[in-house]
């Protein structure tokens, strides 16, 4: 976002630095040429009045009158009296007398910056004072500054948007690589989890399958084949995990709806005391604590946590379940009495090894600690296990709400 936000700055100066050069120069040089057009002008009356040989002043009102650009024609007498013979055009500000005898000692004098100057020199000291009003020229020129603004703006903020549009489309562009990124990682990861939990299943299913072939009698055939059975039910079981976890990994939810946590753990806690009623189980749920979820996602972790419980340990360990909530989370803690792990992982790539061990005393597919993790790390929240003081597995889940 820093070098986006320098790049677009970078490019703002650019332009309005060059634009505001070009813009300059080019204002310059209109000016410029457009002074040059009266200096001219004026020029080269003065030079049509030295080489004249009829009256001066006649001469001067009628250059004055013929003149492309408007020209007043000012009549000084040598007592320094002003008479004013010809004004051609805007009517241009009377010079001050003091100004004008200062004129009177020159031949070609620029007097502000709104008029330029020519002086006739006449006999006796008299005086033909051409003037030029640069008026127009001034008035053009701010115009032009002012439409150079304008367009400066126009053009910055043109730029910026191009430059917004083009970062937004190159940032899509990553998402988009960073997603197919993620999917490709997720299923090579669905594709080598399946490879290795379904490899024990095959392998048992074909020694059976191998066993039956030679069986000596049908019943012994039988009893081959109903194993086999046995351990496809498993297997579908296991490809009904993996595809769930490839789900959990997707980046878009299904559906996403404000879940009642403390709802779903009660019918998951009835259906465990429903199932095991010599279980005794300590439930203590804070009520109305929501989180924004799928449904199905957190049903199927809570199920999962019960799931383990029921099948991972003795029927009459105790079991406790909490839920409670800071100002951000929710958290749940569930602890049973059972035999617990041989160790507990620090991180969530461990939890598949350990769910495989106890998934050959109890039964599943090896799993549940997995599909759990997968579901709370799609919701960003953490999960860990540790020694519960009931003396098994203490699972805590912490959830943003």
């Amino acid at each position: 976002m820093k070098l986006v936000l320098r790049v677009t700055v970078a490019i703002f100066l650019f332009l309005t630095i060059s634009s505001v050069a070009i813009g300059y120069f080019a204002i310059n040089k209109y000016q410029s040429s457009q002074i040059n057009l009266v200096d001219d002008s004026l020029n080269s009356k003065i030079k049509a009045l030295v080489t004249t040989k009829e009256d001066p002043l006649t001469v001067a009102q009628y250059l004055a009158q013929v003149s492309s650009i408007p020209v007043t024609v000012e009549y000084v007498t040598d007592t320094g009296m002003v008479t004013v013979l010809t004004v051609n055009g805007p009517p241009i500000p009377g010079l001050p007398s003091t100004a004008v005898q200062s004129l009177a000692r020159h031949t070609d004098i620029d007097f502000g910056t709104d008029l330029r100057i020519r002086v006739f020199e006449m006999p006796g000291n008299k005086r033909l004072i051409l003037a030029a009003s640069l008026t127009a020229i001034n008035s053009d020129v701010s115009t032009l500054t002012d439409e150079l603004i304008i367009f400066i703006l126009v053009v910055d903020l043109i730029a910026v948007l191009v430059a917004f549009l083009v970062f937004r489309r190159d940032g899509k562009i990553n998402e988009v690589s960073h997603l197919m990124a993620q999917q490709q990682a997720t299923m090579q990861k669905f594709l080598g989890d399946a490879s290795h939990e379904l490899r024990t299943p095959l392998t048992v299913i074909k020694g059976y399958v191998d066993l039956a072939r030679a069986a000596p009698d049908q019943k012994r055939q039988a009893s081959y084949l109903n194993k086999s059975a046995i351990e496809i039910f498993r297997m579908e079981s296991i490809i009904k995990d993996l595809l769930f976890l490839a789900e959990v990994g997707e980046a878009e939810n299904v559906k996403v709806e404000r879940v009642d946590v403390a709802a779903i753990l009660n019918d998951h806690e009835e259906v465990l005391k429903a199932l095991q009623p010599e279980r005794q189980i300590t439930l203590s749920l804070e009520p109305q604590i929501t989180v924004q979820a799928d449904p199905k996602l957190i049903d199927r972790m809570i199920g999962n946590l019960f799931s383990n419980i029921r099948r991972h340990t003795p029927v009459t360990a105790p079991v406790s379940i909490s839920l409670t909530r800071d100002d951000k989370h929710l958290i749940i803690i569930v602890e049973d009495g059972g035999p617990g792990l041989t160790e507990y992982p620090e991180k969530s790539r461990s939890f598949k090894r350990f769910s495989t061990q106890r998934s050959k005393e109890g039964g599943g597919t090896g799993l549940g600690l997995s599909i759990i993790n997968g579901v709370v790390e799609r919701y960003q929240g953490s999960f860990t296990l540790s020694r519960s003081e009931l003396g098994g597995l203490k699972v805590v889940i912490t959830l943003p709400i």
